[in-house]
């Protein structure tokens, strides 16, 4: 049925004739009692009945306007949601980032959106950044912090685009009873040549990080445990089973028997970034996600603390 015909029995509804309704709708009576009789064929129930000189609704007239109503506000509450959309007051999106992305990126954003555009829906997953990318261009996901990594997609990419978040610097965890505890800063190269590490999975981003690092510093490094966990690499670090090296995002509050240690220049960094489809509109989240960074880029900057 057709929100035009349902319009044109309001009317006669409202004004009691043909004619009259015609004239309030700048139709001529004609072309009502012709709408009107494609409206009864469409509901299969007789609309009007004849009274006096002209018609009347029947019951089944008045049971359908009761639904037209409904209809008019809910076409009316679309309309409304739509422009809402437009103007960026409403929305969805699907967001995911690694551990320390959520703690650190994730949560502080959504935490102000959900006073400033109250009128969105987030759905926070965990993805790493190898994972998460190709969910992208699938429409899995709408936005993914990810970090530098070897498959990242190049700036022409034709379906992903980056935009950066924060460039992070990492620091070493050692034993508190390491040798290396009493140095304000600690050499790759000079120092921990020979040490055991623990680091995540070989394809992971930080793997990946921590061997192109020391490379640079012309050594292999001795590769002797894995986690995939920041918290279980720095249990591992305080029960003096190796060293490993942490991004500031994610340093919690550290175990007993750790601590951290600025490392020497060229000190490995992270580049984490806001992955979307290219073309993805505008959107509250993306620009939150930017200006939580920018804060806590300058944070360390000013030597602030870490987040």
């Amino acid at each position: 049925m057709e929100l035009k015909r349902l319009n044109i029995l309001r009317a006669l509804d409202e004004h009691g004739t043909v004619a009259a309704a015609a004239q309030s709708l700048h139709l001529t009576p004609s072309a009502v009692s012709q709408q009107l009789a494609v409206l009864a064929r469409e509901a299969d129930a007789v609309l009007l009945e004849k009274h006096g000189r002209g018609v009347r609704l029947t019951a089944s007239a008045h049971v359908l306007l009761g639904h037209a109503d409904a209809i008019a506000t809910r076409l009316e509450q679309a309309r409304a949601d739509l422009a809402a959309q437009r103007d960026g007051r409403i929305g969805r999106a699907r967001i995911s980032a690694f551990p320390s992305g959520i703690s650190g990126l994730v949560g502080p954003a959504l935490a102000r959106l959900k006073v400033s555009h109250p009128g969105w829906r987030f759905e926070v997953v965990q993805y790493e950044t190898e994972e998460a990318l190709p969910l992208l261009p699938a429409r899995e996901l709408d936005v993914a912090v990810v970090m530098t990594h070897p498959d990242m997609p190049a700036p022409d990419h034709p379906r992903i685009e980056l935009h950066p978040l924060l460039d992070e610097p990492f620091e070493i965890a050692l034993p508190s009873g390491h040798p290396l505890a009493e140095r304000a800063e600690v050499s790759l190269a000079a120092d921990l040549a020979d040490a055991d590490w623990i680091i995540t999975a070989p394809g992971t981003a930080c793997h990946g990080l921590l061997l192109t690092a020391c490379h640079q510093a012309g050594f292999q490094p001795r590769l002797v445990h894995t986690s995939t966990d920041f918290g279980a690499q720095l249990a591992l670090v305080a029960a003096g089973l190796g060293v490993t090296i942490i991004p500031r995002l994610a340093q919690p509050a550290l175990p007993s028997g750790v601590l951290l240690r600025p490392i020497a220049a060229p000190a490995p960094r992270r580049h984490l970034m806001a992955a979307v489809r290219r073309g993805y509109g505008p959107s509250p989240l993306l620009s939150t996600l930017r200006a939580v960074g920018a804060e806590l880029a300058a944070r360390d900057r000013a030597g602030a603390g870490r987040p």
